[in-house]
């Protein structure tokens, strides 16, 4: 089938979570784009604390900002109309057109999603008009079909766009065949046909031995497996919330531990250390206190600060860490974990914690006010002459990014990082804090670590001997997406692009 513009729509979905549909449609994305489509992507709703921000302040799931990326746009709220942000307990924020429409149980969002759905189809059309070719990606399994009459993501979103469908196995969790033809067989007619393809991801070994597998599959549902997606491997693309964390199995001179909230987010802050030579990166449960030689500690973004500061309070975990302290450990903190490491944590309106008063870690001079307006906005920053150890006092600007419902309240005037409206360059405000000694930081603002220049600043400091003529993070990252776009449509040729 030849492509015209203004008439493909193709979906990826799959037949569980994390069977790859998000590294698939970022794939599609990449080799259209490279090919010359104008292309875009779409998932109509997506859970995921791992959020990015839109140029205009909007939130989105961090896997349409990366497959927005992987297509050359600039990422568009009305890619992830509908994000939400877990918040335990049966709970989520719904974030409507990166905006927060509230705090949901899931009795309400049900009520809720029956007045959405409309909304959805406008936006979705409004949006595909512009693009020769939109990628929409579903969620979980099509078959769950004690929801399907709410369904606002999978197989009636792909006949509300008109989207010809992939349906995606994961081989690696075993049962794919069953998978498949499950998967297909519990949908009714009508979501049947929206499915043109099957197709099977994270294989290893003789393709030959699943063809007469393929080939009875065709035989009972008349779809025809298109192809197979070798394991890619540790991919250095930013993970989603439902992935597995990748880890970097190096033995390198520098070891980096990050503290696994249970309520962690934002850790693509630390995919770009990954792929750095002689750094070894961990995540680490409260329950798994790390053993041997560590160089630094990163508290990590959290959509629950209040309630994982006093998780790790109780665990083995915070033992630990208080040793690690008192050996003069490095601790740097990002937005929530940053938050934790004030002296007060003040909630008046119950935003986060039943309480109005929570102490803090007490690691730096400031106290933290929760407020009921979220700051969600892209930032140019720059930190103040000498405000750390590693950092030239050249006034030079980095770009990043904040989520947060937390205000910074300075006991003194020590402030370290000066933040600026990338737009118009307006004063927005001094943020983060650094220990008089300089090993202990922290900041608001997340994506730093992306500028090449801060974080191998950061990496020499901690004793990392960087080479010269080695790629960039982000140069990596395209290079990782160009080769994703081969890969997948090697696999998944269901772009005929001349």
């Amino acid at each position: 089938m030849n492509v015209s513009p203004g008439q493909r729509r193709l979906m990826v979905l799959g037949t569980g979570s994390g069977v790859g549909k998000s590294l698939v449609v970022a794939g599609l994305c990449r080799y259209a784009r490279n090919h010359g489509l104008k292309v875009a992507p779409f998932k109509a709703q997506n859970m995921s604390n791992n959020a990015a921000v839109t140029e205009d302040g909007g939130e989105i799931g961090r896997a349409q900002f990366l497959q927005a990326r992987a297509a050359g746009i600039e990422p568009d709220v009305r890619m992830n109309p509908i994000l939400l942000k877990p918040l335990g307990e049966g709970k989520s924020q719904v974030i409507f057109l990166g905006r927060p429409l509230g705090v949901y149980d899931i009795r309400e969002y049900r009520e809720l999603k029956t007045r959405l759905a409309p909304k959805l189809v406008e936006i979705f059309h409004e949006y595909a008009r512009s693009f020769d070719l939109v990628v929409l990606e579903g969620a979980g399994s099509p078959a769950e079909i004690n929801l399907l009459e709410e369904d606002l993501v999978n197989t009636r979103m792909a006949r509300w766009a008109g989207a010809e469908a992939l349906l995606l196995g994961d081989i690696e969790q075993g049962g794919v065949f069953a998978s498949l033809f499950g998967t297909w067989s519990l949908l009714p007619p009508e979501d049947r046909r929206v499915i043109r393809w099957m197709g099977v991801n994270k294989f290893r070994g003789d393709r030959s031995l699943l063809e007469p597998g393929f080939r009875s599959l065709e035989d009972l549902t008349g779809i025809p497996v298109v192809g197979v997606l070798d394991h890619l491997g540790d991919v250095p693309l930013p993970d989603e919330d439902s992935y597995r964390v990748r880890k970097n199995g190096e033995s390198g001179r520098v070891r980096i531990v990050v503290i696994e909230w249970p309520h962690l987010s934002n850790r693509s802050d630390f995919d770009p250390f990954f792929d750095e030579p002689g750094v070894q990166v961990e995540f680490v449960s409260l329950d798994d206190p790390p053993v041997g030689k560590v160089d630094c500690v990163f508290l990590p973004g959290t959509r629950q600060t209040v309630g994982d500061l006093e998780a790790f309070r109780r665990s083995p975990l915070f033992s630990w860490f208080g040793r690690y302290r008192q050996e003069s450990g490095r601790v740097v903190g990002i937005c929530g974990g940053y938050q934790m490491m004030a002296g007060d944590i003040l909630d008046p309106d119950h935003v986060e914690a039943g309480r109005g008063w929570v102490s803090g870690l007490g690691l730096l001079p400031f106290s933290v006010r929760f407020e009921q307006e979220k700051v969600a906005r892209r930032v140019h920053a720059k930190f103040r002459d000498g405000a750390l150890p590693f950092w030239p006092e050249d006034g030079r600007m980095l770009e990043g990014y904040e989520i947060r419902h937390g205000r910074t309240i300075h006991h003194r005037d020590s402030g370290v990082l000066d933040v600026f409206s990338p737009g118009s360059g307006v004063f927005c405000g001094t943020e983060g804090q650094c220990s008089e000694d300089g090993r202990t930081w922290g900041i608001p603002v997340h994506g730093l670590f992306e500028e090449e220049t801060f974080r191998r600043r950061f990496l020499e400091h901690l004793g990392v001997s960087i080479k010269p003529d080695s790629l960039s993070y982000r140069a990596r990252l395209e290079e990782t997406l160009d080769q994703l776009g081969e890969q997948v449509h090697a696999a998944f040729p269901l772009l005929n692009i001349r």
